[in-house]
């Protein structure tokens, strides 16, 4: 038999429900609202515009690895090249060439297993998860581009006696991985007609599209804008390269615009649900 508590008298004091204080009920409704917002799949309409401007990052990125470090960040067509000629001592004024080529492609096959599997796991087209996928790659180009402008890594026209060849590893690594990230939202988005690290195949698939000529084809205007966004990267790239701020300033662009689409996922449509 229960007992009650009387002033005076031994018993246990009832207990006292809980109330949470406003504050405490609207703090909790925000963060249940930005995590549902988080976990959101965004609409991929229009996203292939997004797609076709990471081409022209891959053109802005590997036109200067090229130049600096003979090896490709994205491309990795030219690095498995470049690694069979490493078994004959080719090319000689190049020694080194085709090892940044196997750091690059081993990197790139790590980033691709990375953000693949951790697009599985959260939902590959959520916005928090895409958010997150960018971020990570512009850490990665900054710390790269920190390295470069530390003087700890060669650049093309610029003497430092004091850095070794092998240095040239470290962004390379850190950028190959980070480019993985490029077509795995390709591919996530649904855009693999779109090369946003290789343009071989996306030729042939232009020429040989049967409606090449027809007034309505979208693919096919995506492949051309793919592959002249890339070729524009590349131009823009050798021009920088060029200027004062050297290679290390097409690498700053290149995160600016990453963290720009990484924020835009943020503020992205939501993808419609049936019946809407």
């Amino acid at each position: 038999m229960s007992q009650s508590f009387e002033p005076g008298k031994p018993g246990r004091p009832p207990v006292l429900p809980v109330v949470e204080s406003s504050s405490e009920k609207s703090s909790k409704m925000q963060i249940s609202s930005k995590e549902s917002h988080l976990k959101q799949n965004i609409d991929s309409n229009y996203a292939d515009l997004i797609c076709v401007v990471l081409c022209f990052l891959t053109g802005l990125c590997d036109s200067s690895a090229f130049n600096a470090w003979s090896c490709f960040l994205a491309m990795q067509t030219g690095n498995t090249i470049v690694l069979g000629l490493g078994a004959s001592n080719l090319p000689r004024d190049s020694p080194y060439s085709w090892l940044k080529s196997l750091v690059s492609i081993s990197c790139f096959l790590s980033g691709s297993f990375c953000f693949s599997r951790a697009g599985r796991l959260l939902g590959p087209t959520r916005r928090g998860t895409l958010f997150a996928s960018f971020m990570v790659q512009v850490a990665l180009i900054v710390i790269a581009v920190a390295l470069i402008q530390a003087g700890l890594i060669s650049q093309p026209d610029v003497s430092n006696h004091q850095h070794h060849p092998l240095l040239d590893l470290i962004p390379i690594g850190l950028l190959a991985f980070q480019s993985a990230g490029s077509i795995n939202s390709t591919r996530s988005l649904g855009y693999n007609e779109i090369p946003s690290v290789v343009i071989t195949s996306v030729y042939f698939d232009i020429a040989s599209d049967m409606n090449i000529f027809a007034g309505k084809n979208v693919k096919r205007n995506r492949r051309v804008a793919g592959v002249v966004m890339l070729l524009v990267g590349a131009i823009v790239g050798g021009w920088l390269n060029r200027s004062n701020g050297g290679m290390a300033s097409t690498f700053w662009l290149a995160a600016g615009i990453k963290f720009l689409i990484g924020c835009g996922w943020l503020v992205w449509a939501p993808k419609k649900q049936d019946g809407q």
